[in-house]
């Protein structure tokens, strides 16, 4: 038993699907899990979502669920690194995020892009470590940059605030999900 908005939430479409409802908004009666692989795939195997739904209709598989709630989680991400850009709380590009470094306790979290050189990532990486500042790797350059507003980037900084702490509390939760680092 755990509070609800602690608890991953699925609907069933009136086409019969299964989707997970990540931000509990969806219309209709819902079935609920605790927010882990094991919980998912133990539900499927248990036909718990059939009798939670009450239908007979087959459901998904836990993989199929899977990436839906990996997809939920990477819309959720890139909804808060907009958000964080309107607020102006973001800073991106390598020598703005090198020099944001240098002044302790402003960023709570660096984003590398999944496919930044590894010589601009090591750098970055080494500092932030000195700093304490987290590393998370996430995106392309060009999504990040179309995230932002601007053309590819590479690094993206959030400075420290509840946006920041949001991001961070979500990427936890993604890479439990996905197993990325």
């Amino acid at each position: 038993m755990h509070d609800q908005d602690r608890l991953l939430r699925y609907v069933r479409t009136p086409e019969g699907a299964l989707l997970v409802d990540y931000r509990h908004k969806l219309p209709g009666r819902g079935a609920y899990t605790c927010l882990s692989l094991a919980c998912i795939r133990q539900a499927v195997s248990r036909k718990q979502f059939e009798r939670a739904l009450r239908t007979t209709a087959p459901i998904a598989a836990a993989e199929e669920l899977l990436e839906q709630l990996c997809a939920a989680l990477r819309d959720r991400l890139e909804a808060l690194l907009g958000m964080a850009r309107k607020s102006s709380q973001v800073i991106s590009g390598g020598n703005l995020v090198l020099a944001a470094l240098d002044q302790p306790n402003r960023l709570a979290v660096v984003i590398l892009a999944d496919d930044v050189s590894a010589g601009v990532a090591d750098k970055i990486i080494s500092k932030a470590r000195r700093q304490k500042v987290t590393c998370v790797s996430f995106s392309t350059k060009a999504v990040l940059g179309q995230l932002l507003g601007r053309g590819e980037r590479s690094v993206t900084a959030l400075m420290k605030g509840h946006l920041a702490e949001a991001f961070l509390g979500e990427w936890q939760k993604y890479q439990e999900i996905s197993g990325e680092s």
